[in-house]
């Protein structure tokens, strides 16, 4: 199992750069369109919202029926959606390529993150296929753009290469599992999972808050926008460093007082990250990318803990449902920087980790659970 890993970091790292590959695509839309920016920005939100909320039923079915051709399929599926959208003119039909894009997405997360748990390293295993795809964010928008630039709008037909790349190696490199077999299983605690879920949705709306009003934020504070878009991407680019190492500390220390450790270290650094002067912007939210990331693939290893026999389900939860419901609320948050500005609201995100940090300590310690396929 361990020889699949590479192969789904990789997988996982060419499906997500096409959600990032969609912002850079949207001002050459509006020229081709004259629609306003609100009615472009359905386009990577639909694709969100159907890749977050739609996976809960993929991964539900995929405890039922393991079959791994769903992840090439997710792959193919999305890159040709994504990859169409800058050769169509009709504003319904690139709406529909963006909601293929976010099924395609929904096929591939909870069967490739359930084959990626590898339990008796599970931690570090899951920590190692989810910085694939946090490098895939920072790489699919600098892709993008590149192509974009040289291209315009039909540079998006570049962005079938890598799913399609990943989706014949691994047909190729990823058998059909054996039925799951669990060792050791317990019952499942629904306290247990509401409360890490609760934390999670909490980490995910301050992280999300972060990556989507940094670049405003340095901007009011004098940084050109290509600085504070460079900001963004080294806070990105952290977080797949932050997740790499958080599997291994949760391998050490275990995955509650790791989860505890990094939730109270992102509370403790927010007001560091928003009040250190511009010129430290890069070092300042590098170390905010690196903690507030970490703390993801430990929360989905522990709900792998939780539900060994229905990893597909678990996954499904912790990725579709707390990104969905974070990026739901992210615009409260922007509502509340009109009213207050950004600096109060952005330090009153450290509240976020500290209560997750609160609500995680009352989960005891999952027990100890083989999966194996």
């Amino acid at each position: 199992m361990t020889k699949r890993l590479p192969l789904l970091f990789f997988a996982h790292l060419a499906n997500d750069t096409l959600y990032t590959s969609l912002p850079p695509l949207l001002p050459l839309l509006a020229a081709q369109q004259k629609t306003s920016a609100a009615t472009l920005a359905l386009i990577p939100t639909v694709y969100l919202m159907t890749a977050s909320f739609l996976q809960i039923a993929v991964g539900f079915f995929f405890d039922r029926r393991p079959k791994t051709v769903l992840m090439p399929l997710g792959l193919f599926l999305g890159g040709v959606a994504v990859s169409a959208i800058g050769f169509v003119e009709s504003f319904p039909l690139i709406l529909l390529l963006g909601f293929l894009g976010g099924v395609g997405s929904a096929l591939f997360h909870p069967p490739a993150t359930s084959m990626a748990s590898v339990s008796e390293k599970r931690a570090s295993s899951v920590s190692f296929f989810m910085s694939g795809g946090d490098i895939g964010l920072a790489v699919g928008s600098f892709l993008a753009t590149t192509a974009y630039v040289v291209m315009g709008a039909q540079g998006t037909g570049l962005l079938i290469i890598l799913p399609v790349l990943a989706a014949a190696m691994l047909l190729v490199g990823v058998r059909q599992p054996l039925e799951a077999r669990v060792q050791n299983s317990v019952r499942p605690d629904v306290r247990k999972l509401g409360l890490a879920l609760a934390a999670a949705v909490l980490r995910a709306v301050a992280a999300l808050s972060f990556v989507t009003f940094l670049p405003l934020y340095l901007t009011k504070r004098g940084l050109s926008f290509s600085m504070a878009g460079t900001v963004l991407t080294v806070m990105i680019l952290a977080g797949a460093g932050g997740m790499l190492s958080a599997g291994y500390v949760a391998e050490k220390i275990g995955k509650k007082r790791a989860v505890t450790l990094f939730l109270l270290l992102t509370g403790l650094w927010i007001p560091v990250a928003v009040l250190t002067p511009e010129e430290l912007a890069y070092f300042s939210y590098g170390v905010l990318g690196f903690l507030i990331f970490a703390v993801h693939p430990i929360l989905v290893a522990y709900s792998h803990d939780l539900l060994p026999q229905n990893l597909g389900a678990a996954s499904a939860l912790m990725y579709g449902l707390t990104f969905g419901l974070g990026h739901l609320i992210v615009p409260f948050v922007g509502a509340a920087v009109d009213a207050y500005g950004y600096q109060s609201v952005l330090l009153s995100l450290a509240f976020m980790p500290f209560t997750a940090a609160l609500l995680f300590q009352w989960t005891p310690a999952a027990a100890k659970t083989r999966t194996i396929y």
